[in-house]
């Protein structure tokens, strides 16, 4: 599943997937004392390290979509784990807000999803092109690709215009994925589910007693990319995906996580598979985890 079939968003991905890219130099000087020393101090001052710029990023694109050509560090995410490698997403739209979706940058191909309305009115349309260099998932990268149409059959394009060009760049700024200890152990209508998750990212938006968990893991023999969290009352395992099947794991249980102080912690959450078949397939989630930047 690459950046042009996944959705991104906390509870079902409904958000699109995405981002633009630069890499960012941390350029260390050092000031050189070609002379001899006569202060007697045999220390040579260096200079301070360049700051590192604030995430962002900039972009143009060809075609009759028009999207807001500046990002904020907001809609800038890095370090974003996928079934291809780390991604780098950057959340874009319409200056009316009337359009919107996900830059998704990988290390060689960037993928493009716009969408407009909801519910049954939704409309999307898909586009994907190579052409990326200098990636870094951490830091950013550049980009410049042609696009063509890859919107899968079955997906009402509605009115959408087309994006035949994108190029830009991101940096990732002083943003970093958080680490810790999260395990998953289970089984699912697809295999078992075990085994801590790896190339963890760790989101906790400001103010709000929320964190939301990208990683990776293995259902049964298959990789999967994972995505936990929850909010108002509901726990919810969402985006537990293989390349070929997805699984939605849900309680409404109090107390399954707690946030506080830049950390996470999972407590003994036992989660059940909704939808066919899911009855008597269970997870439970355990772990700590400090929260990222």
């Amino acid at each position: 599943m690459d950046g042009s079939s996944r959705l991104c968003s906390p509870r079902a991905r409904r958000a699109l997937g995405s981002v633009i890219v630069i890499t960012i130099a941390v350029v260390l000087t050092a000031c050189g004392g070609g002379g001899a020393n006569t202060s007697g101090s045999g220390a040579t001052p260096s200079a301070a390290p360049t700051p590192v710029p604030a995430a962002g990023a900039q972009f143009t694109e060809t075609g009759s979509v028009r999207l807001v050509s500046a990002v904020a560090p907001a809609a800038v995410t890095c370090s974003f784990p996928s079934l291809n490698g780390p991604e780098i997403l950057l959340q874009v739209a319409t200056a009316d807000k009337t359009l919107g979706g996900y830059v998704t940058l990988t290390s060689s191909k960037v993928f493009l999803r716009v969408g407009a309305g909801s519910g049954s009115t939704y409309t999307q349309r898909n586009f994907a092109g190579s052409g990326v260099t200098n990636f870094d998932a951490t830091k950013g990268a550049h980009f410049n690709a042609r696009l063509t149409d890859t919107t899968p059959a079955g997906q009402n394009p509605g009115t959408i215009g087309a994006v035949t060009a994108i190029s830009g760049s991101v940096s990732c700024g002083d943003q970093t994925p958080g680490s810790g200890t999260i395990t998953i152990n289970g089984n699912s209508t697809s295999g078992s589910i075990s085994g801590a998750l790896t190339s963890m990212l760790i989101k906790c938006p400001s103010g709000v007693t929320f964190a939301l968990i990208n990683g990776l893991t293995h259902v049964g023999s298959a990789p999967a990319a994972v995505e936990i969290g929850g909010g108002s009352g509901e726990v919810y395992f969402g985006s537990l995906a293989t390349t070929s099947a997805g699984f939605f794991f849900t309680s409404s249980a109090p107390g399954l996580y707690t946030v506080a102080n830049g950390h996470v912690h999972w407590n003994n959450a036992v989660l059940t598979q909704t939808g066919a078949g899911g009855a008597g397939h269970t997870i439970t989630i355990n772990g700590d985890a400090t929260c990222g930047t």
